[in-house]
């Protein structure tokens, strides 16, 4: 429903309700049930206690027993976990996106290679983020993300930027979760599955780490830790690093699109006789100058120098794969972006043991997230936009708070979370030349500043039932509701661009406000007739808000009327093995599960490549697939595998009035596939030589044909690389025996120089101006790369 526009940061009534039902069920019950064993002291047994038979990841965020075989064995979800191991293949100089690429299911996509870049990340399909293109942002903002347990995306748009990640030396593991997940551990768009990146934590010992690394393309990083070990019962983690590099696309003028990075955390914990608290920062900033998507073939009008004023080519080869090369780029006096993005977070997290049966958890956050970019498009001589300043930022802050109560053949997590959330999209175009004399401050071309203050609430129950030994049931019940004010601020924060140009204002609508409450069921079982076999299953359902901002779309366009809540609705259906020790062969884990997810009321924004608002598309979707996976060690060798199948169509999509039912849902490969091995082979004299291989393969992709603003039944070709790389653990006297360890290695990526593209659309012409339509622009994937790193422990 649509309510006055009055600005209202407070509950209504219903909101008030579902806090009142969280708080109360967090309210220690007095009940009595067998003994159970005291908390931990040390870190490496976490104050937040992972229930096993219950298969309750904490409330508070999954922890470092969570990233165990053991713990995905035990979880009646479709879930992975990537270790040190896995994350550190992506090289030295990766984010976040390329590390999730090592998971079944996982495609990503990028106009760099390196973390300081944007990506789109795709999981089973669904997307989260962008990687610097215009079309086929379906479902986007579907997947949660958090830190250390504290939610990432931001609420009003859902969307999330891996470059806010660019360190992967930063973290422990992360576990990617398929699917809305149990109640106790979902956020507000947890649709299509989760991924929760978990830090280094705080260790009783003191030590610290330095790498050094260096490669193709002035690719330069740093990063260190310090564990500063127990100081009057605090435990501190405190790391870093900093990186920067060139494109692999170079421009005919010799641009090479630089990008840098740098990220800085700390954790300090301390353990008490029934509980624990902790307190941490983060900040993360990944910054990179980004070319533009190429067409593979020549097209009449877009040449390395533009046009004139005319529209007409200037003189110079026209770009393209075939003409000017396949990683070429315009020239930068032509179209230059540099594009950032910054996240900085304070959280404190405390867990207190109430009683033999009750634990408490309890998370406060607060978090402001920052875009920055800065846009030079002189495509066209004489543009009335010759510049963009895009500067939004997002700031929320909120409180989760939960409890486990084990009482005798059940484990029930109860609890509830809210939060506040302020989004401004502002925005300026401009040009400083005669005849408009424009500012970012007093912009002559569109612009725009709209808020949405967003609050969310949620209040859960679940309970895992065990009858009888070895099966589990968990049903789960989650209240939800989103409240969203709207208020077009155009003509306020651009007063002076108003009274000249109220045309230009991009916020059309006047403010409304909205209110949405549902019910999130869910449940998941598991029975594990084997020691080493587990057969589980679930089903659940989650809601999320449409994602708003940009140029148009609701709100600022589009009338909010009716049910805007987009709708996910999953069961999945496997096997789990694991084997300690199987023949010669240990800590082995296979799993394989079938899922299928119907998305549905979901809207659809398309933009032209010049950043022009077309219309908001809608649709309901349906993805089903299988997901693979296995890995385990044999000698000194360990292997892994993973393995998605999948198809995605949609039951109905319209845009502007036509309905293009059935088509595929663009940018969903139909297979996924990565393999590898590394192996410790002792060379003597204290040497020690680990080298590694590994294949990453994607699958055919549908494009989106944005001259349609629609879906197409045109794909892009799959592709695979080879990745090679070699370390030496060297004698620990060469440091002096200061250092634990010091290791050289050096690695290769896409050894074989594999020429392939990693997105590809159908043009519309805007981003080129050109009067045709109907060709593919492209973003070449990562060319081969060299990388060396020292490294080391102490």
């Amino acid at each position: 429903m649509i309510r006055s526009s009055a600005r209202s940061l407070y509950p209504t009534a219903s909101r008030t309700l579902t806090v009142a039902i969280a708080l109360a069920l967090v309210t220690p019950a007095t009940v009595h049930a067998q003994q159970v064993e005291p908390l931990a002291d040390k870190h490496a047994q976490t104050m937040q206690r992972v229930v096993v038979k219950a298969n309750v990841l904490h409330s508070a965020g999954i922890d470092v027993r969570g990233l165990s075989q053991r713990a995905i064995f035990k979880s009646a979800l479709g879930d992975k976990v990537l270790d040190k191991q896995q994350i550190a293949a992506a090289g030295p100089l990766a984010g976040a996106a390329q590390a999730l690429a090592y998971a079944p299911g996982v495609a990503v996509s990028s106009y760099g290679a390196t973390g300081s870049t944007k990506y789109m990340i795709s999981i089973n399909g669904i997307k989260q983020g962008w990687g610097g293109f215009s079309g086929g942002q379906i479902d986007d903002g579907s997947i949660a993300v958090s830190f250390d347990g504290v939610p990432m995306a931001s609420p009003a748009t859902s969307l999330w930027q891996s470059s806010q990640l660019p360190q992967n030396a930063l973290l422990e593991g992360i576990r990617v979760t398929y699917g809305p997940g149990d109640p106790v551990d979902r956020w507000y768009n947890n649709i299509g599955g989760a991924l929760a990146f978990v830090p280094l934590q705080p260790s009783a010992k003191p030590g610290g780490q330095i790498a050094l690394s260096d490669g193709s393309y002035n690719s330069r990083n740093v990063f260190f830790s310090l564990q500063t070990g127990a100081i009057g019962g605090w435990e501190t983690v405190l790391a870093g690093g900093t990186g920067s590099a060139d494109n692999f696309r170079r421009s005919p003028d010799g641009y090479a699109w630089p990008s840098k990075n740098f990220a800085g955390y700390f954790k300090t914990r301390k353990t008490f006789g029934n509980g624990d608290v902790s307190f941490g920062g983060y900040i993360g900033d990944g910054h990179g100058w980004r070319p533009t998507p190429i067409p593979l073939t020549p097209v009449p009008g877009i040449s390395v120098n533009g046009q004139d004023a005319n529209g007409n080519p200037n003189p110079g080869p026209l770009l393209s794969q075939q003409t000017t090369g396949y990683y070429s780029a315009l020239n930068q006096n032509v179209w230059a972006k540099d594009d950032y993005n910054r996240t900085w977070l304070l959280y404190a997290r405390q867990n207190l043991r109430l009683d033999a049966i009750t634990t408490l958890h309890n998370l406060s956050w607060y978090r402001k997230g920052n875009r920055l970019h800065k846009h030079f498009n002189n495509y066209v001589d004489g543009a009335s936009n010759l510049y963009e300043y895009n500067n939004p930022y997002s700031k929320t802050y909120g409180d989760k708070l939960s409890a486990e109560i084990a009482l005798p053949y059940n484990d029930l997590a109860v609890g509830g979370y809210f939060l506040n959330s302020e989004y401004n999209s502002r925005n300026a175009f401009y040009s400083p030349l005669a005849p408009y004399f424009g500012s970012y401050l007093v912009p002559n071309a569109k612009f725009r500043s709209d808020y949405w203050y967003v609050t969310d609430l949620a209040a859960f129950v679940q309970d895992t039932i065990t009858p009888v030994r070895g099966v589990s049931i968990t049903p789960g019940l989650r209240a939800v509701s989103f409240h969203t004010d709207y208020y077009p601020r155009g003509n306020v924060d651009f007063a002076q661009a108003y009274a000249l140009y109220p045309q230009n204002d991009q916020g059309k609508l006047p403010a409304a406000s909205t209110n949405y409450d549902r019910i999130e069921p869910s449940i998941s079982a598991r029975w594990q007739p084997l020691r080493w076999l587990a057969l589980f299953g679930n089903w659940g359902v989650a809601y999320r808000l449409p994602s708003v901002g940009g140029g148009g779309g609701l709100y600022q366009s589009q009338p909010v009327g009716g049910n805007i809540l987009e709708r996910g609705l999953e069961w999945q259906a496997g096997m789990k093995m694991h084997w300690y020790h199987v023949g010669a062969f240990r800590d082995v884990l296979l799993s394989g599960n079938y899922y299928h997810l119907h998305f549905s009321n979901e809207f659809i924004g398309v933009s032209s490549g010049n950043g022009q608002f077309l219309g908001l598309g809608t649709g309901d979707s349906n993805y089903h697939g299988v997901n693979l996976s296995a890995e385990g060690a044999l000698g000194k060798a360990h292997l892994f595998g993973n393995a998605n199948f999948e198809q995605a169509h949609f039951n109905h999509y319209a845009f502007q009035g036509t309905n293009y039912d059935g088509l595929p849902v663009s940018y969903v490969p139909d297979t996924t596939f990565n393999a590898g091995a590394y192996y410790r082979a002792p060379m003597g004299g204290g040497i020690v030589l680990t080298p590694r291989v590994w294949y990453q393969y994607t699958g055919s992709q549908h494009v989106f044909d944005n001259n349609l603003g629609a879906p197409s039944q045109q794909t892009m070709p799959a592709y695979g690389t080879l990745n090679l790389s070699v370390g030496a653990e060297l004698p620990r006297d060469l440091a002096g025996g200061l250092a634990h360890s010091v290791e050289l290695s050096l690695e290769m990526l896409n050894a074989l120089g594999k020429r392939y593209n990693s997105f590809e659309e159908i043009s519309s012409g805007g981003l080129y101006n050109t009067p045709t339509a109907g060709y593919v622009l492209a973003l070449p994937g990562t060319p081969r790369v060299i990388y060396g790193t020292l490294d080391v422990k102490f």
